[in-house]
């Protein structure tokens, strides 16, 4: 719709062949207006929600570690099932010749009969220790899984958010080096009027291109790293976009000195919270009950059966000997078995006893494993405090060391252009304030990284 407005604009020029020269501007404002607008509108905008998002719906592992909760969801399933009673039904057809039990009066006779069999049999274990052992340590995976999947996402949050800021980082550096070279170019104007008028060496006019041309090269190297930081992004998340065509922005950044009162609260939060202590809480969890399935395996078994059975007999030799009908016959040769047994282990090589053993060697490394993901979780929550903290002080110090170097840039730009000090101080009060900046903007971008990794990790 846009490009025949922008078609219709052209041919209506065209036609009336508008010779006016205020006509000419205000169609060509429009046009620009208008081609504006259409790239405004053709632009992607991505929040980190929106980063995370696409991220965990293209993810492969995270589909992976989906598969397996919904493994472990049936393995569960089966085990509880697998404490219910077992029915069985069976028929069967048989033709019989020569010498044969006749199955309805048990003789031994020559002839030829033909004979249907129908069989229901059920059993169900009373008492099976190892098999409700089975079902709550399949509870204990099933938990596991699920934390596994959540450890997996937040490590991608880590992940997202680190390449997400960088790209955002990215961003304000270049804006920053544009103001420089903005500043480089009016003074390069600035310069080459005065030399028009002799008022200033040629020399002076060239130590002014050069800075010009060491900014640009700066802004150009900026853009590259910038260009480099968004593929990375979008290489984790999946995400196929033109580079060129996608703004990034977050209103959730806000600039929060506020300092770490309780750092052991953020520790136990992580301990009781994170994902990785509580996946090695169940992984503890889940051999301490595989020790306790094998050592089931001692106790006995105690199971009930029960069985019903009936069949049909008819002559083959004899087709017209005169038999009770089908119905008469099924439920006249009905019989019933219902039956207990009991099994109880003696012996096996001591296969039960060497289970149990390696069970609890199992059980140990299992304690130990949670030990060290908690000191290693609990070293990663101090640091990250730690760096925190840091970048606060950072951000503070330089906020201050930004507003001298501004006000110092502000007067020496004034004394360099009234000629009281030459292009060498100017271009160090220059320097150092793009220095104050980036150290400004890099403390700052710290502050949002190391905030949002010490929020995932404690599950804030």
């Amino acid at each position: 719709m846009l490009q025949k407005t922008l078609n219709f604009i052209y041919l209506s020029i065209l036609q009336h062949q508008l010779n006016t020269v205020y006509i000419m501007k205000k169609g060509i404002l429009l046009f620009i207006f208008l081609l504006t607008l259409t790239t405004f509108h053709g632009q992607t905008k991505l929040s980190l929600d929106d980063c995370i998002a696409i991220g965990f719906d293209n993810n492969l592992s995270l589909k992976n570690r989906t598969l397996d909760i919904q493994k472990q969801q049936l393995i569960n399933k089966k085990a509880f099932w697998n404490n219910f009673p077992r029915v069985n039904f069976g028929a069967s057809k048989d033709y019989e010749y020569g010498f044969n039990i006749e199955p309805s009066t048990n003789t031994r006779i020559n002839e030829d009969f033909g004979s249907n069999d129908f069989g229901l049999n059920a059993s169900v274990d009373i008492f099976n220790l190892a098999k409700l052992k089975e079902h709550k340590k399949t509870k204990i995976d099933l938990y596991k899984s699920v934390v596994d999947f959540e450890a997996d996402r937040n490590i991608m949050l880590i992940t997202i958010a680190q390449y997400y800021l960088e790209v955002m980082f990215n961003t304000e550096f270049v804006e920053i080096l544009n103001k420089q070279v903005l500043e480089s170019e009016n003074q390069l104007k600035r310069l080459n009027e005065a030399l028009s008028y002799g008022y200033i060496a040629k020399s002076e006019l060239y130590d002014a291109e050069a800075e010009f041309a060491v900014d640009k090269k700066a802004v150009l190297i900026a853009n590259n790293n910038k260009d480099k930081s968004i593929r990375n992004l979008f290489n984790l998340i999946n995400y196929d976009e033109d580079i060129h065509n996608v703004e990034f922005f977050d209103v959730k950044f806000r600039i929060d000195t506020s300092p770490i009162n309780d750092k052991n609260k953020y520790v136990s939060k992580a301990l009781e919270n994170n994902a990785l202590a509580l996946s090695s809480k169940y992984s503890v969890e889940s051999a301490q009950k595989n020790v306790e399935v094998f050592r089931a395996a001692y106790y006995p078994t105690l199971r009930l059966r029960y069985q019903l059975e009936s069949f049909y007999t008819k002559s083959l030799s004899n087709p017209d000997e005169v038999v009770p009908t089908f119905e008469d016959q099924v439920r006249d040769n009905k019989t019933h078995f219902v039956g207990a047994s009991i099994n109880v282990p003696i012996f096996n090589g001591f296969q039960n006893r060497y289970d149990v053993k390696i069970a609890k060697v199992d059980y140990e490394k299992a304690k130990i494993e949670q030990e060290i993901v908690e000191n290693n979780l609990r070293f990663e929550v101090e640091q990250t405090i730690q760096d925190l903290e840091n970048a606060i002080s950072t951000y503070t110090t330089s906020l201050q060391v930004l507003n001298a170097a501004q006000e110092s840039y502000r007067i020496s730009r004034l004394k360099y252009e009234q000629g009281k000090i030459n292009a060498f101080n100017y271009a160090t009060a220059k320097e150092n304030l793009l220095k104050a900046e980036i150290d400004l903007l890099d403390s700052k971008y710290k502050i949002y990284y190391n905030k949002t990794k010490l929020n995932i990790i404690t599950k804030k």
